[in-house]
């Protein structure tokens, strides 16, 4: 019988309890879409406090599920850092970002909110959280810090079969990644995880 697999989602947000996305979320429909028994880990990862409650009801019925309240640092000798948002993103806040023009993209008229959480580097992360095992899907959505993550992660250290990542905000800079990404044996092979189709989707061939 095949092992149960791991899935990880960088930047969880409220799962699928957010009223203005519709009450979806493309990552949690695909792990949900799988026979349960085949789902062996769930590793979600959200640095706001704030939609902490609403992961946990969105895995209730998951209890491989684990919840880590604290952010991703696009680089690894950060230990915390200072997200911005605005109000007017409530109540989920969608576009938290480290970057506080990623949040006036989308709202560019507002006085910007501050917040200081935890941080811990992506690959120590996986290290120190998931360990040696195969991820079967890891889903990045960092809110404008994506260049910084992809190019920072030494993937020949993570044992990853897809990568789901949000491309919208990258601009030229998707091409990059997926040279960078090619060199650890990753291909493009379409649209990722998310509902809204903002994901690109690499596979280790």
């Amino acid at each position: 019988m095949p092992s149960a697999s791991t899935y990880v989602q960088i930047g969880a947000g409220a799962g699928d309890q957010d009223a203005r996305a519709g009450y979806r979320d493309g990552f949690s429909e695909y792990v949900k879409s799988l026979p349960q028994e085949s789902v062996g880990r769930i590793v979600l990862v959200e640095p706001n406090p704030v939609n902490i409650a609403g992961l946990r009801t969105c895995w209730e019925s998951y209890p491989c599920a684990e919840i880590h309240e604290l952010g991703i640092a696009p680089y690894p000798t950060m230990t915390s850092a200072t997200f911005y948002y605005s109000e007017n993103d409530g109540p989920h806040f969608q576009v938290m970002s480290m970057k506080p023009d990623h949040v006036t993209k989308h709202y560019p008229s507002d006085s910007l909110k501050t917040i200081t959480v935890p941080c811990v580097g992506l690959e120590d992360f996986i290290h120190e959280t998931v360990g040696p095992e195969k991820i079967d899907l890891l889903a990045l959505d960092i809110e404008g810090i994506e260049k910084e993550v992809v190019l920072g992660t030494d993937w020949a250290s993570i044992d990853c079969r897809d990568l789901s990542l949000e491309y919208i905000h990258l601009g030229d800079d998707l091409q990059l990644l997926a040279n960078h990404l090619a060199t650890f044996g990753f291909q493009f092979v379409g649209q990722g995880v998310d509902h809204n189709g903002f994901d690109v989707l690499f596979r280790r061939m």
